[in-house]
């Protein structure tokens, strides 16, 4: 297959997304996200994928979800959308973009705000393309759902340039999704999202089953794009190394909740709560080869979460009050909130 992606390209040029910008401190969240809950009903009863979480995002901030399998953060990521489909629904809680409630609009709505206002990029490029549509018509159906009609010349002119901006060649456009690489259909994704110049962008572990070189090539493509836009990023994902050289602020989460939610520099530097500092301790290290650390047990059922803090049960640290009393997250430093007793004043 020829090389379809713009000779410009260049992912040693292009950087991270820079984690050492701070928001000002009298600017508004563009989205704040307050006590959701989020369940799926079975015959034994709801599991709780996501309970009672609550977080900010800043205008033109990079903010990294990460965690392990099962811990919510796909379940965040469509109730940020109101994609959430039976069994599962959005038990309560607010959504606030822009001050508006997602969670309050009808449908009709919802689907103008979608992609529009807020987008995104969905892990797994494969299942978010049409196979027996070209490329062309499948950018052209983002803003023709939204009722916005262009000319034949137009419209050729908008796909060309929305390809270039994520680095592709415009002849991709005649293209079918099963003649691209994985790196590729990743940024057809991409171009999609942005099609409407959207002010939020949640990226759903947009470099899984990628390359170690491809997934800095779309993270790259990612940094571009939120720079040209002014846009908040959302980035979900497992990866925490590859988290530490994309994001500006980190949060953790562990069985549906915020663990801890930081600067993403001070939280390598210092991690706080013992299941970042596990998470941080089990990355491969060159200075300990051969040496795999891992975090012993298992996530808890969220069908039956235990009573107290989740991880209680494989913390090293936990004191008796973690079996019985939730942890609250709450700021106990500058700009680093964790949910911990270990810090509560007192202890």
């Amino acid at each position: 297959m020829r090389d379809t992606t713009v000779d410009t390209e260049q992912t040693h040029a292009e950087g991270v997304l820079d984690s050492t910008v701070e928001p000002s401190s009298d600017v508004k969240p563009i989205l704040e996200v307050r006590n959701l809950h989020v369940s799926y009903d079975t015959v034994r009863g709801p599991i709780q994928a996501v309970r009672g979480l609550s977080f900010q995002l800043m205008p033109n901030e990079v903010l990294g979800l990460a965690g392990e399998s099962g811990s919510g953060k796909s379940t965040l990521a469509l109730a940020l959308l109101r994609m959430i489909k039976s069994p599962g629904r959005i038990v309560e809680g607010e959504v606030l973009l822009d001050g508006r409630d997602l969670l309050s609009l009808s449908e009709r709505e919802m689907r103008h705000v979608r992609l529009a206002d807020i987008a995104m990029v969905a892990q797994g490029a494969m299942n978010s393309l049409n196979p027996v549509m070209r490329i062309r018509d499948q950018i052209i159906d983002a803003w023709t759902d939204h009722g916005i009609r262009y000319g034949r010349q137009e419209s050729e002119e908008r796909v060309a340039d929305l390809l270039r901006w994520v680095g592709l060649r415009p002849d991709v456009a005649r293209l079918y999704p099963h003649e691209l690489s994985g790196g590729m259909k990743q940024r057809v994704v991409i171009a999609i999202a942005i099609s409407l110049r959207p002010r939020v962008i949640i990226a759903d572990e947009p470099t899984s089953a990628l390359d170690v070189v491809v997934q800095r090539q779309i993270i790259s493509t990612l940094r571009r794009v939120q720079t040209d836009l002014q846009a908040a990023v959302i980035l979900i994902g497992h990866d925490i190394g590859l988290m530490a050289q994309s994001v500006q602020k980190l949060g953790i989460m562990y069985a549906g909740k915020v663990a801890e939610m930081s600067p993403v520099y001070e939280m390598f530097d210092e991690p706080m709560h013992p299941y970042t500092r596990m998470l941080i301790d089990s990355l491969p290290s060159p200075d300990q080869k051969g040496q795999l650390r891992g975090i012993p047990g298992i996530t808890p059922s969220l069908l039956d979460p235990p009573p107290g803090c989740a991880f209680n049960d494989r913390c090293p640290y936990a004191l008796e009050r973690c079996t019985t009393e939730i942890p609250a997250l709450e700021e106990k430093r500058p700009n680093r909130m964790v949910a911990c007793h270990l810090f509560t004043e007192g202890q």
